[in-house]
């Protein structure tokens, strides 16, 4: 007889044994099987999600300033579309940060509701297209229409058919936190439309920028109309690309093909390159006479910003002459007898023309370098005339209105160029006058419609366009009219309106370039516009491009390959399929654990067999290579069989991913997922498993004598334990539980257990019981090896009790195995529950709500003095005892524990000096897992973000010091390497940021965001102003607090919510993954339960010869059954009632000290089932017991 025909002879044979052991690889199987589908269904659900959002949208351009509508369509005569790397392209005007308002009446009384934070598209009919559903018919609103998907009309409470306001940023050309930028009337409200359709949150109905599996609101309006409303008529502000195919996105070089292609004009950049000529007109002949013309490159944006003046420069060589152009509030001469002061300082009380002699307000000074032939300040010769960065040139009408010569210092009064707090500082300088240039008055005095006139050649001062329009200023009549954002606290005077009809916004003063950049840049920008000597617009203006195209920059106008990044996305921030597996362990253990039980078993009812083989001459190596044939045969079956329970079992894991422990992803949208990979990588695992599993029992079975084998031995002789032997285990168990005690006691210390925090802590906790409950099974597994003694007997008084305990002795090995197993399932299965986190103060950093609002607030309201220009005197008398700290906002990806994708660009909290001083003095503080304060920081690690006297600016060589909360740090952005770690994200613009790790928090509301100073916030993203993110305490815990602060900033969409919730709902997720720890661990465990049954039926046969003795000599049936149930009772309940002891020894000082939740009593219950199930189990074994044979049993003895 060959090897194979034994083996399937054998299998055969013994179809029952080998059945269960396929079982219990089938179970294995089905565990590892089902933990990759998990995995697979969540990514492939992820990916769903990323496709449907999107639809054929494979690339987005967004820009903070509008373009031409015809854009689009030069982009589809390009390269990328002629190479049909893309398909077809549509604009349409996107914010993603927008409200939406409705009135509804409740009990005869109006309630408003507010959805802040909305998505708003202004789009055209072809932009339904690129989703996936067909309509049949159109759903494009009309003008005064608005579409809302379901999730914000639901928030909303309205209907097809109701009214809403809806509310977006104002685009400003002068930004908010500059003293010219207004602060108010920087929202466009657009009310009365019309709900005309609500749209599931399916295909591009939950359309969204950023990757998440929460629902974005989105409302969406018709493009044209929305572009009359925004007085931006054929202008977007993106543009949508399709590649045309839903999951095959164009790749990396397609997306640099469609970049290079896009070819923006200077409108479509946001710039203005106008022609500039002085010019005058000769009385005698009439004719137009010109002084000097130039080109004037500047922004729509007032400010050019660092990037395009580098760009120019470039693009413009020598040629180009940045100018900045800024407004003083004063002009006055430095009285005789002060001395002045080149330094400067801050103003601190109003001027006053007694005091301070004439003073010239409101006045245009230019900071430049002049060149030859551009001017301005040329000399007799020609030649350009530099100044010092102490010196100031005036013109002659200033110097004859403040009788000011050469040699005489002059004052300036002007605000700091960005404001602090969202309040002005006006600071002064004094600068010498050096050279005083004529200034021509003109015939005919300017009005809004037409230039000077001039009748003897104007100078080169006499140039108004050396500063940038600025609406409401620039085109007024009178400087009375200007509409400012400060009051004019200095008096205007007959004669300064005169200059202004005259000259307009000409440059009274001017000063050095760097001076000017010194004084006046900020994170705006330093130049105003660049002069450029005169002669082909277009040639200017193709140089520009030519530059833009050739450098990569994209002055903001880049595409984000929002499929290509979504679908890297879906990956998630969590591998799930070996998240499972970890969850499984004990299933996967137990399934293990019961294979090497019934294959031994198997292995016992045929041992006689086996001896024989060695008896007729077959070796050991061939023995156990049949053994192992016969098992990998098993395993193979097995593991098919658990393929396809697998795939049950996954759909039954998913089902509690969407149920019960739902908080764990945050919302329910997964999908079951299979791919042919899972299904055979889990198969394959299964059976290497499983095969070396029973492998490994083979070879224990290989090392026994021929001679035990034929008696119907299956295990190798016991020797005895000498007494030194077991004195040094007497001293090891001792050892464990004073280390055990003494690390519980140190853990709860005060001071020692703060330090560790709150995950060390629990830690310590655990490892404290984890080291009691190795001394107790020591202790037990002594006592199976003869522990008890004849004194000890005597003292039991049920013999069927003590001896079922002997019994339990006679393989202490096996049994004391069959007890940890038990133990230690138990004992983490409920110890795990001392890691379940519960919100505590710290958490919240003392808060009661946070708020998001759509727009920003420009006041940080930190600052109680700014209370009474902000609220009505009795709210702001309310608000005195409270705290309200601002944070500045970027949006980007939630980094936080909620998001199931994997955060690419995270949010952006820019900390201000406020925040920091509040946790100098607060007495609850957020909880701290690491930072690099020294000693004098220690109290208050936010001072990390505080302490650098320079601002940081992001590069490899400068990275930005960032506080991040550790879940952030370690699952959403994989960051393990701890304190002063760098890392970089690149934006959406495609600057890319180095950041360096100097504190890490535990377990915050601040969870899922990047904190940077303040300062640092302003260098990174200049473009962003205000405040966008709250934190307000409620001392009277009657939410008045947040009451206030949503009534006042309603328009603002401000929306305020609990920290204690929110802080509930981050925890939940890692709470819900223990809770499916111990579920699927009370599973193993049950599953550990018929091994448990198994182990006593292998015993059985073992002592099948004594138990025939005893059943000879008078034991009757149903006392023998009671004495192998009681057997099976004690190894269960010695196993659970260690891990217990052991688990409450780990859990009790965590409920105690560390405020931790007591476990649940669904855990006991558990515990109670498993226990029931195992005596039930049990009884298969008694079953055996009772049908043993007793005439075979006796010959065998």
């Amino acid at each position: 007889m060959n090897n194979k025909r034994f083996v399937l002879r054998s299998l055969v044979h013994h179809w029952r044994i080998n059945l269960t052991v396929a079982l219990g690889v089938a179970a294995a199987t089905a565990v590892l099987t089902g933990a990759l589908l998990i995995g697979d269904s969540m990514r492939g659900s992820l990916k769903s999600l990323t496709l449907g959002r999107l639809g054929l949208i494979d690339e987005i351009l967004v820009t903070p300033h509008f373009f031409r509508q015809e854009l689009v369509d030069e982009l589809e005569t390009s390269e990328a579309f002629q190479q049909e790397l893309y398909q077809r392209a549509t604009v349409a005007i996107l914010f993603p940060q927008g409200t939406l308002e409705s009135t509804r009446e409740v009990n005869d009384s109006e309630s408003l509701h507010v959805a802040s934070n909305i998505l708003v598209l202004g789009i055209q009919d072809e932009f339904w297209s690129f989703g996936q559903t067909e309509r049949e018919q159109s759903i494009q609103p009309e003008n005064d229409e608005i579409v809302l998907n379901a999730p914000l009309a639901n928030e909303l409470g309205v209907n097809v058919g109701d009214v809403v306001t809806l509310r977006l940023p104002e685009d400003k050309q002068v930004n908010a936190d500059s003293p010219l930028g207004s602060q108010d009337d920087r929202i466009r409200s657009i009310p009365r439309l019309t709900v005309s359709e609500i749209i599931p949150a399916e295909d591009l109905g939950r359309f969204s920028l950023t990757s998440s599996q929460q629902i974005s609101f989105n409302a969406y309006v018709n493009l044209a109309f929305l572009q009359d409303e925004l007085d931006q008529e054929n202008r977007a502000n993106a543009i949508l690309v399709s590649g045309g195919q839903i999951d095959t996105p164009p790749d990396e070089s397609a997306s640099q093909t469609l970049q290079t292609s896009l070819q923006p004009s200077i409108d479509d950049l946001g710039l203005l390159l106008t022609d500039v000529s002085l010019d005058w007109e000769s009385e005698s002949d009439e004719v137009n006479h010109t002084v000097l013309k130039y080109h004037s490159l500047s922004s729509v944006k007032m400010m050019l910003d660092d990037d395009t003046v580098a760009l120019a420069e470039h693009a413009l060589g020598e040629e180009a002459q940045p100018v900045m152009t800024y407004l003083a509030n004063a002009l006055m001469k430095v009285p005789d007898g002060v001395m002045p002061d080149a330094r400067g300082g801050v103003v601190t009380e109003k001027r006053d023309p007694e005091v301070d002699g004439e003073i010239v307000p409101y006045s245009m000074i230019t900071a430049i370098d002049s060149k030859d032939g551009l001017g301005p300040l040329l000399d007799a010769n020609g030649s350009a005339v530099l100044i010092k960065d102490d010196e100031v040139v005036i013109n002659s009408w200033l110097a004859e209105n403040l009788e000011i010569g050469l040699g005489d210092w002059l004052r300036i009064d002007y605000f700091e160029p960005e404001t602090t707090h969202g309040q002005t500082v006006e600071r002064w300088v004094d600068l010498r006058v050096v050279e005083i240039f004529k200034l021509t008055e003109p015939r005919r005095p300017y009005s809004r419609r037409r230039k000077a006139l001039f009748h003897q050649p104007p100078t080169l001062l006499n140039d108004p366009d050396l500063t940038p329009e600025v609406p409401g200023v620039t085109d007024q009549d009178s400087i009375n009219d200007w509409d400012l954002p400060f009051a004019t606290v200095n008096r205007i005077r007959g004669q300064d309106d005169q200059y202004w009809n005259n000259h307009r916004t000409t440059p009274k003063a001017f000063v050095s370039l760097n001076l000017g950049r010194k004084l006046w840049g900020s994170r705006f920008g330093s130049h105003t516009t660049i002069r450029v000597p005169f002669s082909d617009q277009q040639t200017i203006a193709q140089k520009l491009q030519d530059a833009v195209s050739s450098s990569g920059s994209t002055l903001g106008m880049n595409f984000i390959p929002v499929k290509r990044d979504g679908l890297k996305a879906a990956g998630g921030s969590t591998p799930f399929d070996g998240l499972f597996l970890g969850l499984s362990l004990f299933v996967i253990a137990s399934a293990l654990m019961l294979i090497i039980v019934l294959f031994r078993l198997g292995i016992q009812q045929r041992v006689a067999q086996l001896g024989l083989l060695l008896a007729l001459g077959l070796k050991r190596k061939q023995i156990s290579r049949l053994l192992i044939y016969e098992a990998v045969l098993i395993s193979t079956i097995g593991a098919a069989l658990g393929v396809l329970i697998g795939i049950g079992y996954g759909k039954l894991m998913l089902t509690g991913l969407t149920t019960l422990w739902v908080e764990a992803i945050v919302t329910s949208f997964l999908d079951f997922h299979i791919t042919a990979r899972s299904l055979v990588v889990g198969y394959l695992l299964g059976v290497c498993i499983s095969a070396l599993t029973i492998a490994w029992a083979i070879r224990k079975t290989s090392r026994i004598t021929a001679r035990r084998l034929l008696s119907g031995h299956a295990e190798e002789a016991t020797s005895t334990v000498s007494a030194s032997t077991q004195a040094k285990f007497s001293k090891l168990r001792a050892g464990l539980f004073i280390a055990g005690l003494g690390l519980a006691v140190m853990a709860a210390l005060p001071d020692f257990g703060t330090s560790l925090g709150s995950e060390g802590q629990a830690g310590a906790f655990v490892g404290a019981g984890f080291l009691v409950l190795t001394s107790i099974l020591l202790k037990i597994r002594a006592y199976l090896r003869g522990g008890w003694n004849s004194q000890s007997i005597q003292k039991i008084n049920l013999p069927l009790s003590w001896l079922a305990s002997r019994n339990a002795g006679r393989n202490p090995g096996r049994s004391t195995l069959t007890i940890g197993l038990m133990a230690m399932a138990s004992f983490l299965i409920i110890a795990m529950g001392a890691f379940k986190l519960t919100p505590s103060e710290q958490g919240r950093g003392g808060f009661s709500f946070w708020g998001l609002s759509s727009m920003p607030v420009y006041e940080d309201l930190a600052e109680k003095e700014l209370h009474a220009s902000v609220f009505e005197k009795e709210i702001a008398d309310q608000l005195e005892t409270e705290s309200i700290l601002c944070l500045r906002y970027k949006p980007g990806d939630d980094a936080s524990c909620s998001n199931v994708y994997q955060a690419a660009r995270p949010r952006v909290l820019g900390v201000p000096q406020s925040f920091v001083e509040h946790y100098d003095q607060s007495e609850v503080k957020f909880s701290w897992g690491a930072n690099i304060a020294d000693d004098s920081q220690a109290e208050n690690p936010w001072q990390l973000l505080a302490s650098s006297a320079t601002t940081h600016t992001g590069t490899e060589d400068d990275p930005v010091p960032v506080v991040i909360d550790k879940n952030t740090a370690m699952y959403s952005l994989k960051l393990y390497g701890g304190m002063e770690q760098i890392f970089d994200i690149t934006y959406e613009d495609g600057h890319t940021v180095h950041f360096k790790v100097v504190g890490l928090l535990t377990n915050s509301i601040l969870q899922g965001s990047l904190l940077v100073r303040e300062q640092d916030f302003k260098v990174l993203f200049p473009h962003i102003s205000g405040y966008r993110y709250f934190l307000s305490t409620d001392q009277a815990a009657n939410e008045n607090t947040r009451v206030i602060l949503e009534n006042r900033f309603r328009d603002q969409g401000l929306d305020m919510q609990s920290t204690q919730a929110l802080l509930e709902e981050l925890l939940a997720v890692q709470n819900t993954y223990i809770s499916a720890f111990q579920s699927l661990g009370a599973l193993g465990l049950l599953l550990g339960t018929f091994g448990l049954a198994t182990v006593q039926l292998r015993s059985i046969l073992e002592r099948r010869g004594e138990l025939a003795l005893m059943k000879a000599t008078g034991f009757s049936p149903v006392r023998l059954a009671k004495m192998v149930l009681c057997e099976n009772i004690v190894l269960l309940c010695a196993g659970l009632t260690t891990g217990v002891t052991a688990a409450l020894f780990a859990v009790l000082p965590h409920i105690l000290f560390a405020e931790a939740s007591a476990p649940g009593i669904d855990l006991f219950v558990m515990l109670l089932i498993i226990l029931v199930v195992g005596v039930i189990s049990g009884l298969f074994a008694v079953r055996a017991t009772l049908r043993a044979p007793l005439i075979p049993a006796l010959r065998g003895e």
